[in-house]
Order: C-alpha cells, then sequence, then structure tokens
C-alpha cells in the first residue's frame, strides 16, 4: 500500500500532513511508540521542506509518500527547493552551538528513524525515512 499527500509550503499545512498520518495509522494500528517517533520526524522533515528548502513559498510544493510493508514503513519527502549538504550543518552537540535554538532537528530525524538519507532530488531535496512497524 502507498499513501501520497502534496501539500502548499504553508506551515500551518503541516497539520494536513499530522491528518495524514493519523489516517494511515487507523488503517495501520501502529505501537504508540512507532506513532510517535513517525509524527515527529515526519513533520520535522516537512516543516524543513516549507520553511529552508522551499522559503515558505506557497507556489512550491513539499510532497509525501509512504509505502507500507509487512515489516517496515518508507517515506520519501520532497521539496522543490535547491537542496543542502548534511554533511555541511553544524553539529549541534558542539558547545558553541548547545544554546541555539534551532539545527537539531536532523539529529532529532536521524535519532527516531531506523534509516534516513538525503538526496539532491529532480525538483529539490528528498528525504528518504524507513522505521520499523515493531519497536
Amino acid at each position: 500500500m502507498t499513501k501520497a499527500i502534496s501539500i502548499p509550503s504553508i506551515r500551518s499545512n503541516v497539520r494536513l500532513v499530522e491528518q495524514f498520518i493519523l489516517e494511515l495509522n487507523d488503517e495501520l494500528l501502529l505501537e504508540e511508540s512507532v506513532l510517535d517517533r513517525i509524527m515527529i520526524s515526519i513533520t520535522e522533515v516537512v516543516n524543513n521542506g516549507i520553511i529552508h528548502g522551499n522559503k515558505s513559498d506557497a507556489g512550491k510544493m513539499v510532497h509525501l509518500s509512504c509505502t507500507c510493508y509487512h515489516d517496515r514503513l518508507d517515506f520519501l519527502v520532497s521539496d522543490e527547493g535547491t537542496g543542502f549538504l548534511p554533511e555541511d550543518l553544524p553539529n549541534p552537540l558542539d558547545e558553541d552551538n548547545l544554546l541555539k535554538e534551532g539545527g537539531r532537528g536532523v539529529l532529532i530525524i536521524r535519532a527516531m528513524m531506523d534509516a534516513v538519507e538525503f538526496r539532491q532530488g529532480e525538483r529539490g531535496m528528498d528525504v528518504f525515512l524507513s522505521i520499523r512497524r515493531a519497536p
């Protein structure tokens, strides 16, 4: 089963992504801890796509798809921005960065999901995420 949604790059549209994930869970009945990890990670990636990738340009879209397997869920989040190199991001655990307000999203996503890959896509940045259905 594969499900998908595309949203204009308006911050409040993250609620549509939350609704998408909850509707997906209505079919899958995931354990609460798995659902929480998905919700946190996917909303973070979508927010990053809206804010950093698409620069909150409502004319650009963020695309989310989920492919469900018996043992795992694979997500793809794509924006229409210029992309970035994750290795160029400042380390949020460095002493100089500990008190900064932002900069922890990629760290959180990598901690929550079982696999995360960033790739420059044909329209912008593609983020692949995978999580096992059972913790």
